[in-house]
């Protein structure tokens, strides 16, 4: 945060250099052969986001990414039709003679459109206009589809960034860790399906060669390593009686290789005390603090799928089925597999005795290495993969494991989320899983093969999961997110100790995403919630408006009354909000919302809460949406509150210390003195402290 905010104070202090870059950018993207280098549509996404923080202007924008466009364009044109053939012997195209080719086959099939088509298509587009020129297209006639590409072009870039940035900053008004988190989950899921890809062409493609030099090596007469003897014989056994399958063995050996590797490692950290297990309790409070009521559900839904309900349900119909197919050697490996994996599981658990983060299980699950949920899901998901890809094509077989790490990683992440593990328990399930999996993978695919009913073992899979997982989530899901619920010990002060000094020990400021400060909590209050928001009403003040297509749509018209502008809910320190009420003076809005503390007084065992009054306005995010921004006067709003709070309600004014404020102050462009309003119903008794 403090990265993008030095970031965003130099571009509002230097806007001439940034929109000089813009055009640079969108012009150097255009350009032949240097498009290829340059990212310049990730560029003007980026820039789209940016203009969504009010830092620059849209329209300067499009009009300079488009003029870059057409410049970038018209000089790669111009080369081509000054030059002609003589560029494929000029650097770079002498060099990369393909690409005028490939250019030169897109521009004959689709003519002049191909200027138009070639501005989206990464692999001609910085080759196009060279070709075009080469091909002697009519200058008028390019200058039409270059302008009108580039403006299309600009346009498709940066407008979605800007939305983009603007959807940021609506998701962190709500809670940047949830957004944090939602990015998180799908950038892993984008990064292991694309490592899974990537992985999947690498062996297709060298796999063969590899195939070839071990079988020669293999072969190979002269005197051999007394280590290298025994693995020359292993891959003598293995390789040389299935060469239609050497492929898939090779695939299944690098992996029990790799992941028994990092289960060692793993092991090591956890035994020795090393940096893992230092990491664990870093990583155990951020995911706490990544903690909302809305991903609660999501991930106690997820981690009820692979519960062992569910995981038993599965492996008792998959062996139903293979039973019935009289496939006893298949079946006879999947109860091996599973078995093996649960015995396992529960033997490490009892034999290193590492506690979970919180006590939540009684007997051997009451140590957490290695996870069961993640073990059981890589063994479970992992070996069935194995059944089902075996003499299947590359995509397919490559999609099924490319599936189990996608579930895996998911249920994983969610016993991480819900405070059920440490990192190190999850990762020493998913590499012994793993490492279980394709031993025994291994060993099944030395043997013959049964013909094994894929359709058949396929649609159990997905009947068994739907049906036993929802009722199982059905029948668990309100007691589990109470099981899984944060875990908050609660301090006890009186009632004269919190008014005297015991305030200043709840928070001032409203924590966000890693510990970010966000806003000044200039408001404690001691009682219900419901019953400040009862007195409240009386005066004007009223519960923000739920989200719906009308609010939606107001954010798309610059008349829309502030009123009905939506006021998004915010977490504190990864809390929903107990109370958000407004109240609309004219162009702006004041808004109250109270989270729960871990304070509560002795004699009512009453909580404390605290709030912030926020002051809003009006803003057009580049001219196309209306939203609410606080204006940063807390003062203000501060006093305002405490005279409608005068009646009927014992109101106190205390003051935090400048070193507490001031830089917090600065950073965020705040008008707050470091008042705090103390609220309490009247009559109620204080206590000596």
């Amino acid at each position: 945060m403090h990265y993008l905010n030095t970031v965003l104070a130099f571009i509002g202090h230097h806007p001439a250099l940034a929109y000089g870059v813009v055009f640079l950018v969108s012009l150097s993207e255009s350009l032949a052969i240097v498009g290829l280098i340059v990212p310049g549509t990730v560029i003007m996404f980026g820039v789209g986001a940016v203009v969504a923080t009010g830092h620059l202007a849209l329209k300067p924008v499009l009009l300079l990414a488009a003029a870059g466009a057409i410049a970038g364009d018209g000089i790669s044109y111009w080369l081509g039709r000054h030059y002609h053939d003589d560029l494929r012997r000029m650097w770079p195209f002498s060099r990369y003679p393909g690409m005028l080719r490939m250019g030169a086959a897109f521009f004959k099939r689709h003519g002049g459109k191909s200027v138009l088509f070639g501005r989206f298509v990464g692999p001609v587009r910085p080759v196009i206009p060279v070709v075009a020129g080469m091909l002697g297209m009519r200058p008028l006639q390019f200058v039409i589809v270059n302008v009108l590409s580039a403006v299309g072009w600009a346009l498709a870039y940066v407008l979605p960034g800007v939305f983009f940035g603007t959807s940021l900053a609506v998701a962190g008004a709500v809670s940047t860790r949830l957004a944090v988190l939602v990015f998180i989950l799908l950038a892993s899921i984008w990064g292991f399906v694309w490592f899974i890809r990537k992985l999947a062409a690498l062996i297709e493609h060298r796999g063969p060669i590899w195939i070839a030099e071990l079988h020669a090596w293999t072969k190979k007469s002269s005197s051999a390593h007394r280590l290298a003897r025994p693995l020359k014989d292993a891959l003598s056994i293995i390789f040389l009686r299935q060469q239609s399958e050497a492929l898939f063995f090779l695939f299944l050996v690098l992996t029990l290789f790799v992941a028994g590797w990092g289960f060692l490692g793993v092991l090591q950290d956890v035994l020795a005390r090393d940096p893992l297990v230092m990491a664990d309790q870093a990583v155990y409070n951020y995911f706490q603090a990544l903690r909302t009521p809305w991903a609660d559900r999501v991930f106690v839904t997820v981690t009820e799928l692979g519960d062992s309900f569910v995981n038993l349900c599965l492996a008792g119909a998959v062996l139903l089925v293979l039973l019935g197919k009289r496939c006893y050697r298949t079946a006879g490996f999947w109860a091996a597999t599973l078995m093996g994996g649960l015995l396992g599981v529960q033997l490490l658990k009892w034999m290193i005795h590492l506690p979970r983060p919180v006590a939540i299980y009684q007997g051997a699950s009451a140590y957490g290495f290695p996870s069961g949920h993640a073990t059981m899901s890589v063994i479970l998901y992992g070996f069935l993969a194995i059944l089902l890809a075996r003499k299947l094509p590359g995509v397919w077989r490559w999609g099924l494991f490319a599936s189990v790490i996608v579930i895996s990683f998911v249920i994983g992440l969610s016993r991480l989320y819900l405070g059920a593990h440490w990192l190190s328990d999850i990762l020493g399930g998913l590499f012994i899983g793993t490492s279980w999996a394709a031993l025994l993978g291994i060993a099944y695919l030395h043997g013959s093969a049964d013909i094994l009913p894929r359709r058949w073992l396929g649609l159990v899979v997905v009947l068994t999961i739907g049906l036993a997982g929802s009722w199982h989530v059905a029948q668990r899901h309100a007691k589990d997110l109470v099981f899984y619920a944060p875990r908050h010990k609660v301090q006890f002060i009186s009632m004269a100790g919190w008014r005297s000094d015991g305030w200043r020990n709840l928070p001032a400021w409203r924590i966000d995403m890693a510990g970010e400060r966000e806003q000044p909590l200039t408001l404690q209050w001691h009682g219900p919630a419901d019953r400040l928001a009862a007195d409240l009403s009386k005066k004007g003040w009223r519960h923000s408006p739920p989200l719906s297509v009308v609010s939606f749509l107001g954010l798309f018209s610059p008349d829309t009354p502030i009123e009905n502008l939506l006021s998004l809910p915010r977490l504190h320190d990864g809390r929903a909000e107990r109370l958000h009420l407004i109240y609309t003076t004219q162009d702006r809005r004041l808004v109250l919302r109270l989270w729960p503390s871990d304070v509560a007084l002795t004699g009512d065992d009453l909580p404390v809460f605290v709030g912030t009054i926020a002051e809003q306005r009006h803003q057009q995010v580049a001219d196309l949406i209306t939203i609410v921004r606080d204006s940063g006067e807390y003062d203000r709003s501060l006093d305002e509150v405490a005279q409608t709070l005068g009646d009927g309600f014992d109101v106190r004014r205390v003051h935090r210390t400048n070193h507490e404020i001031q830089a917090e102050n600065e950073l965020h462009r705040l008008h707050w003195h470091g008042d705090v309003l103390l609220i309490s119903e009247k009559g109620q008794k204080r206590t000596n402290p």
